[in-house]
């Protein structure tokens, strides 16, 4: 939790005026019992009505005063930790989205989510706590029995031994719990999991009729996690009775043994009534440092997991924001590439030169999307180099070359809002008639028509068909101009007539372009095609130069021509 206080930064004057605040209210409570006691010895037992007045009136300034200190304190605390939780999430979303994406498959979405969310607040709970309280309570717990001290050091013995007991007793419970909170914090992770996949899958859980065995899964993760937090909290009930238990005994005994000094003469009924004061002062304290340690056990949890994000290393990200005329726009020199494990990719060696066409087919599994996210560098490889304009990739700004590059995924990404908001996610200052001219290229100009500009795309482009999807992300990515076009599979939701017609438009557009498909009919216009086959090349050349000397391109061709 500590490695997080640099995002205190700009909150420094309020982070150390909450705590003073807090540390002023608690002097205002420890000089209240001392006050009461002269009331009692003074002006009880000699009738002074005006004494008694006076003092009255001073404890009544002193809670008024206590009381507005405390608002500053507990407003300026929630000030700090507001902005504190605003800053590490706005760390914690940056940094995940910097991080490469095997980073975050490794971590996985549902995990990302829960710490940018609920452990990120749980920080931020902890610290505004911290502020609040945990300052506070050792000056109180201190104070009390320096005050105690002062009034009688045999009786104070009592306190001493009373906070012993209770700081064991916290320390064992919490020691107990904490195991149980981490586990619990995991746990909420598999729920998240568990529910993103749920809900993303809804469709093929109902059409297969499986909402029971999707609801059985949820309810083994749901109670493991209720069972957890249950044996934790169990533990934790124990807390309050033990607690009570001790500083009651304790109070009995101040009673007693102070009733015998009084008896004797040689401690005061005020200042017996001011002992049990200090003691119950003490106790609320303490109980309230067992729910701090507690909520600071799941924040610790918390903190590490953020950290764990806000360590992973970033990308070495380049410097060179200019392109230079070299013939070659992309370039992969002996590149090899594993996921996890033996390589997906090896030995993969080819370059393509301005406004050419490059066809890259292959069977499922292949690696054909591998090569796509290699050159977005969304991946590194692990051997070799992908060259980009004549230069290392590496060696490029990430956000200028990826700005040189339209790219198409194979899963068409549709977000939710407007068809021209999603049109203009490449540039924001494409105009109408350039997004109009995109969806023709893509051949989708009946969406323009059916749904205007302003017309509403539901999440995911639920109210748009997968043809439709694909021609919205396709039109997305020529709403701007671009050196490279990759296109990865994006034909596999249309019809024949409608890719041949797609295939065609996309002639009329400057710029090297990379079809991605299972499909011959989508790479067989292209300048050269590359066969890959168990994350290899095969075969490399023209349509008919593979046909003819290519056995994988030659079944294809079979497979996918009539008859």
């Amino acid at each position: 939790m500590f490695r997080l206080i640099r995002f205190l930064k700009g909150h420094i004057p309020a982070t150390i005026a909450a705590p003073v605040c807090k540390l002023i209210e608690a002097i205002a409570e420890l000089a209240v019992p001392m006050i009461i006691a002269s009331v009692i010895d003074i002006g009880i037992a000699n009738s002074d009505k005006t004494y008694v007045i006076k003092y009255c009136a001073v404890i009544g300034a002193l809670a008024v005063g206590g009381f507005l200190i405390s608002i500053t304190g507990q407003y300026l605390a929630s000030k700090v930790a507001l902005g504190f939780g605003t800053r590490l999430r706005n760390a914690t979303f940056k940094h995940i989205n910097a991080l490469p994406v095997s980073a975050c498959d490794k971590i996985g979405g549902a995990s990302l989510v829960t710490r940018v969310t609920g452990d990120v607040l749980n920080c931020q709970n902890a610290l505004n706590m911290f502020l609040r309280l945990v300052l506070r309570m050792p000056f109180v717990v201190i104070g009390a029995f320096v005050m105690s001290m002062i009034i009688d050091p045999v009786l104070s013995l009592m306190f001493l031994t009373m906070t012993i007991v209770l700081a064991a007793t916290i320390t064992c419970v919490l020691r107990l719990t904490m195991p149980r909170v981490k586990r619990a914090q995991k746990n909420l992770d598999e729920i998240s999991r568990n529910t993103a996949q749920s809900l993303s899958g809804a469709r093929v859980i109902r059409a297969f009729s499986k909402q029971k065995h999707a609801k059985t899964e949820f309810d083994k993760v749901a109670t493991a996690t209720a069972d957890t937090n249950i044996g934790a909290a169990r533990i934790s009930a124990l807390l309050t009775p033990l607690t009570f238990a001790v500083v009651n005994l304790a109070i009995i005994a101040v009673l007693w043994f102070g009733g015998v000094k009084v008896n004797i003469g040689t401690l005061t009924q005020g200042e017996t009534i001011a002992l049990i004061n200090y003691l119950q002062q003490a106790f609320f304290v303490i109980v309230n440092i067992g729910n701090v340690f507690s909520v600071f056990t799941r924040s610790s949890a918390c903190a590490a997991r953020v950290n764990e994000i806000l360590d992973m290393p970033l990308p070495e990200n380049g410097t060179l924001a200019e392109i230079s005329d070299d013939d070659c726009v992309i370039k992969f020199d002996n590149v090899s590439f594993a996921y996890d494990g033996d390589y997906d990719v090896r030995d993969i060696s080819f370059s393509l030169d301005r406004d050419k066409t490059l066809g890259i087919i292959g069977g499922t599994g292949s690696g054909k999307s591998t090569l796509i996210n290699l050159m977005e560098r969304f991946y590194t490889p692990a051997v070799g180099t992908v060259e980009f304009c004549g230069k290392p990739a590496a060696e490029y700004d990430v956000a200028f070359m990826r700005g040189k590059i339209g790219y198409v995924p194979q899963r068409a990404a549709v977000l939710r809002g407007t068809l021209e908001s999603n049109l203009t996610i490449a540039d924001e200052n494409a105009s109408r008639e350039r997004q109009q001219s995109a969806l023709a290229l893509a051949q989708a100009s009946e969406l323009w028509d059916a749904l205007g500009p302003d017309g509403q795309i539901a999440d995911g482009g639920k109210n748009l068909s997968g043809g439709q999807r694909q021609r919205v992300s396709i039109a997305r990515a020529l709403c701007r101009d671009n050196i490279l076009y990759l296109f990865d599979d994006v034909t596999s939701a249309l019809d024949y007539k409608t890719e041949r017609d797609f295939i065609n438009a996309m002639k009329t557009v400057r710029g090297a372009k990379i079809f991605v498909s299972q499909r011959i009919s989508a790479v067989s216009g292209c300048d050269d095609i590359i066969v890959l086959d168990g994350g290899r090349i095969v075969g490399r050349g023209t349509h008919e130069t593979l046909k003819r000397d290519c056995p994988l391109y030659a079944e294809f061709c079979a497979s996918q021509s009539e008859g």
